[in-house]
């Protein structure tokens, strides 16, 4: 049997109570808070808040969301509860349809939206989905394998056991992702920073900067040396497009 959800587990690292800016970052798809454990507590004078969906890590035993609208509302009331004057979104790949969706719940309902959502490796969302992944044959394909080959990509060797339990997490997200279309003709509610890395063999760098963005609303586009990996350094160039 699941346990119940655990709201206070959302943010893997609640800001002080006294901030005034925050970067709340998405994790990729199948991912955890973990994957942001190489940036610093803070970026500029904003605190860097991980996200922590449920269904894995310190939240396994938790019943992951089941659509993007059941993870959008659960994480915007958290944070429309943050007192902080400023808000910046930053989303990797399949870490970017909740950031946008996300960001238009707080919106809807009447609450102040991000300052920016910074979209890394991640193209036109009204038109597809991207990454191998979203492409598969979701009942045949091997998404231990698949985790085993990230992690090495990563520098890890994830014990077997180990990728079991993220490829279910992964599976999950991959199914929750096959009907979703971001709705263009509503404008995003918040600015947009399309970004690709210029060693992206996941999400090139033309897909993630596709102009076709500009149909979701106010989007601007950058590119940064580095793979598809190379967000989880925060590299000072990142940095400089976050706090701008």
């Amino acid at each position: 049997m699941d346990a119940p959800r655990d709201p206070s587990k959302w943010l893997f690292r609640r800001p002080p109570s006294d901030a005034t800016s925050v970067i709340v970052c998405f994790p990729y798809a199948g991912a955890g808070a973990t994957s942001y454990r190489s940036w610093p507590a803070e970026v500029g004078d904003a605190f860097v808040v991980p996200v922590q969906p449920p269904g894995r890590e310190n939240r396994l035993a938790e019943p992951p969301f089941s659509t993007h609208a059941d993870y959008a509302e659960d994480l915007g009331t958290i944070l429309a509860a943050l007192d902080v004057g400023s808000m910046v979104f930053f989303a990797h790949c399949g870490g970017v349809p909740f950031a946008l969706e996300t960001a238009d719940w707080l919106c809807d309902n009447g609450y102040l939206p991000p300052r920016k959502i910074v979209s890394s490796s991640w193209g036109p969302p009204h038109a597809d989905l991207y990454g191998g992944l979203n492409k598969v044959d979701i009942e045949t394909y091997d998404f231990v394998g698949e985790v085993l080959s990230v992690q090495r990509a990563l520098g890890n060797e994830m014990p077997r056991p180990l990728a079991k339990i993220a490829a279910k997490v992964l599976r999950q997200e991959v199914e929750v992702h096959r009907p979703w279309l971001y709705d263009a003709r509503t404008p995003t509610s918040c600015p947009v920073i399309a970004l690709g890395w210029t060693d992206d063999d996941v999400v090139a760098n033309d897909v993630a900067t596709d102009l076709a963005w500009s149909e979701c609303g106010d989007v601007t586009f950058a590119t940064l040396e580095g793979d598809h990996w190379a967000f989880e350094e925060c590299p000072a160039e990142l940095v400089e497009i976050l706090i701008s």
